[in-house]
């Protein structure tokens, strides 16, 4: 984390490379979930339990669809957040050498004026001497006042974006620290379920009736994720 010593404070919280991981990590996410198919009606088999099962299929697929597109949205905006970030944070660096400066002169000022009271003590003609330096501490001083407000201002706009991103993000709700995962393994597991269930209502499905082709089952449950 960044020390900004010549500021006196952290103006720009947070850790771009953090923020561009977590981008990374909700993009590759949802490109695995791509990579997931809705498996295709099979031939020669229908029925009530057939329309049951592919409409749950259907509704898991819904779900892994929605739950892709939210990851994919959300590593769009972590990564222009990112982006905000390290230029904020370029600005921080900036302004925090600026304050350092700043107040190296504020503290050779007031040295000067110390410098300049000893004299006039003894030396009462020296008094425009001590005049001149405080008005140079004081100019110093308006200096490094100028700086401390402009961190003040990056600070208050960098916590106003970041409250943006985040509602964008959350709609209210708490900012994940990773890609839901409960929710994905709840459709992942919904596909398994399916698959399963298919198999064992084949099995107990009576001779007389319309069964599917050799092959289909296993081919439909691993399609589900089934195994």
């Amino acid at each position: 984390m960044a020390e900004f010593r010549g500021l006196g404070f952290d103006p720009v919280p947070g850790r771009p490379d953090a923020v561009a991981e977590t981008a990374r990590r909700y993009a590759a996410t949802a490109a695995r979930l791509e990579e997931i198919r809705s498996p295709g009606p099979i031939p020669e088999w229908a029925g009530r339990s057939a329309q049951a099962l592919a409409d749950r299929a259907e509704n898991a697929a819904t779900g892994l669809a929605a739950t892709r597109e939210a990851l994919r949205a959300a590593a769009g905006l972590l990564e222009d957040w990112a982006g905000t970030l390290a230029a904020h944070h370029r600005r921080a660096e900036d302004l925090d050498r600026r304050a350092t400066a700043a107040r190296q002169a504020v503290t050779a000022a007031r040295d000067d004026v110390e410098r300049a009271e000893t004299e006039a003590q003894f030396s009462p003609a020296t008094e425009p001497n001590l005049t001149a330096a405080r008005a140079r501490l004081t100019a110093r001083q308006d200096d490094l006042g100028r700086v401390l407000a402009e961190a003040r201002d990056l600070e208050r706009a960098h916590h106003a974006e970041a409250a943006r991103v985040a509602g964008r993000l959350t709609g209210g709700n708490p900012l994940p620290e990773a890609p839901d995962r409960a929710g994905i393994t709840a459709h992942l597991e919904t596909f398994s379920a399916a698959g399963r269930e298919l198999a064992v209502t084949i099995a107990r499905t009576p001779a007389g009736k319309v069964t599917p082709p050799p092959g289909a089952v296993s081919a439909f449950a691993a399609a589900l994720g089934g195994r």
